[in-house]
């Protein structure tokens, strides 16, 4: 079976590509989509044999847990219960390049949870994911559209090369608008009711960027206590 491509190119080709996308999805597919970092590729999260399919064709380990693309910041919190630096974070910078890495709320499913009891949440900023994860009524795996340790896919075709037709579609929406990966954080919750930010990739956000928005931001120096931490994944 040959993979299908959409290319898109004005508005029709995005509704066809985003019904399609949602079609294809739910009867277990995979599909390779553009977002405003890399090209992701996505599976319906809730479906065990698709999120196990993913892992295989991207030959990745499955400790590593599951990025995952949500709608907007309401559909977030079913999966996560946001402090207040996080809430903070979510409403000046999502839509946008920057992921989260969150505790797990009550009743997500095991095997979207890694080995420390996280996931990582982000918004993008691209309409077609955000669309696709609405009307899916659940979030769409992040995770990069390439094989585990390969190059990153800022253009479709870095990723038609290395997952060909293992992929049931790819939706052509150009090269990126950027050549960095989101930036990925956390938040570091101290026992006298402040919090400390987690480095773990400085990516297409910059930490300066980020910085700077929350210094600005009365809420969110009601919680941060102006500390930057660097640390491992």
């Amino acid at each position: 079976m040959t993979a299908k491509i959409i290319t898109i190119t004005d508005q029709e080709d995005t509704k066809v590509a985003i019904d399609e996308a949602v079609q294809t999805l739910s009867e277990g597919g995979l599909v390779v989509y553009p977002t405003d970092t890399s090209y992701g590729l996505a599976c319906d999260p809730r479906i065990p044999d698709a999120f196990e399919n993913l892992f295989d064709v991207k030959q990745r380990e499955r400790s590593s847990g599951l990025p995952l693309l949500f709608a907007n910041s309401k559909q977030c919190r079913e999966y996560h219960d946001f402090s207040g630096l996080e809430l903070a974070i979510a409403r000046l910078f999502w839509p946008g390049a920057l992921t989260l890495i969150v505790s797990a709320k009550e009743g997500v499913p095991e095997h979207l949870i890694s080995i420390k009891n996280s996931i990582a949440i982000r918004v993008p900023d691209h309409p077609i994911p955000r669309t696709i994860a609405d009307l899916l009524g659940t979030p769409i795996s992040g995770t990069s559209a390439n094989l585990s340790g390969g190059a990153s896919p800022f253009d479709l075709s870095v990723a038609l090369e290395q997952l060909g037709d293992r992929v049931d579609l790819y939706i052509d929406g150009g090269p990126s608008r950027t050549n960095k990966n989101s930036t990925i954080i956390g938040v570091d919750d101290d026992s006298d009711g402040f919090s400390s930010i987690k480095v773990y990739r400085e990516g297409a956000l910059p930490i300066e960027t980020l910085t700077e928005g929350l210094k600005f931001d009365t809420e969110a120096l009601r919680f941060w206590t102006n500390r930057i931490i660097y640390a491992d994944m």
